[in-house]
Formats: C-alpha cells, sequence, structure tokens
C-alpha cells in the first residue's frame, strides 16, 4: 500500500442518491493530506449539486466528463452563470453561494479541489433545516403561515434533483 496513492474511483461513494454521488479524498480517508481536499462528482443528467457555500474554503474544479451550468452569487449580490463542458476548470472564492446543474444528456463528472483539509461546506438543506418555520418568517420578513413545510434531512444531500429548465 503506497501513502502518495488513493484509489479513489474505486472506494464506495460517501454520499450516493438517485441525483448522483460523491467520493472524497480528505484525511480522514487519505491520511497524508493536511491542506488540501478534493472530490469527485458524478452528477446524474437529473440533478445538481445543492447550493451551497464554504465559509473558509476556496474552490477550484475541473470537468472530466458532461455539460453543466454554475451559478455563482457574489457579495454585491449579483449572479454569474455560465455553461462548463468537459475540459474546463473554474474556481470559487471562499463564501461565494453556488451551485452546479447537469444541463447535458449523461452524467456530469468533476473533480473538486480545496485549499483546506475538508471542505467545510453550507448546503442548502442543512442551513434552512438549522431554523424553525417561525425563525425563517421574520428572516424572510413574511407570515409564518407563508413558510411552506420543509422536509427535514439528518445528512446534507449534497446532490438533489435539478429543478432549473434545460435547453439542449
Amino acid at each position: 500500500l503506497n501513502p502518495h496513492k488513493l484509489a479513489l474511483e474505486a472506494m464506495l461513494p460517501q454520499i450516493q442518491n438517485s441525483g448522483g454521488l460523491a467520493r472524497t479524498a480528505q484525511a480522514s480517508t487519505w491520511p497524508i493530506l493536511k491542506d488540501i481536499a478534493m472530490f469527485s462528482l458524478r452528477i446524474a443528467d437529473t440533478g445538481m449539486r445543492e447550493i451551497h457555500w464554504h465559509p473558509e474554503t476556496a474552490e477550484m474544479g475541473y470537468v472530466t466528463a458532461g455539460k453543466g451550468r454554475m451559478t455563482i452569487l457574489n457579495p454585491g449580490g449579483k449572479a454569474d452563470t455560465y455553461t462548463m463542458e468537459e475540459g474546463d476548470v473554474y474556481f470559487i472564492p471562499r463564501a461565494y453561494p453556488h451551485h452546479i446543474e447537469n444541463v447535458g444528456t449523461g452524467d456530469l463528472s468533476l473533480l473538486v479541489f480545496f485549499d483546506q483539509s475538508a471542505p467545510g461546506d453550507i448546503g442548502g438543506w442543512g442551513a434552512v433545516n438549522a431554523y424553525s418555520p417561525e425563525v425563517l418568517a421574520v428572516a424572510l420578513g413574511v407570515d409564518a403561515s407563508r413558510v411552506p413545510a420543509i422536509p427535514f434531512v439528518m445528512a446534507d444531500p449534497l446532490i438533489v434533483p435539478r429543478l432549473n429548465p434545460v435547453d439542449h
């Protein structure tokens, strides 16, 4: 066993659902890693990487297969949306909310790198599930009766069904 090599794609996915799967290389799965981490993501053609952000981690990704649509929200509130294809590289600064949609006809596969030993992401489901409907109502400035029932999830799903339309 070589400590400098990891057969990442041979590992069981840490996350797998109908939207895709994720395998991680970080200190907990590969002790040689100290200040970096990596995910191998495979997003099904009906899935997307849920909206999330990394408060203390920058993200760089490489598209190995498929076609995706990235949306990044900058601190000024402007959304930047662009299409990515095999061979493209992207960068997300620390704390910028973003999501990745599969807009192709097959799987979207990415290698995602982080400048910390763990990505430390906060996903949309986890963020919403952390608050009661009453607190969400106050934060959104609406009556509590207008806050829809939000299913509770024990673990952040990471990859969720895509809801936005796709232009092929």
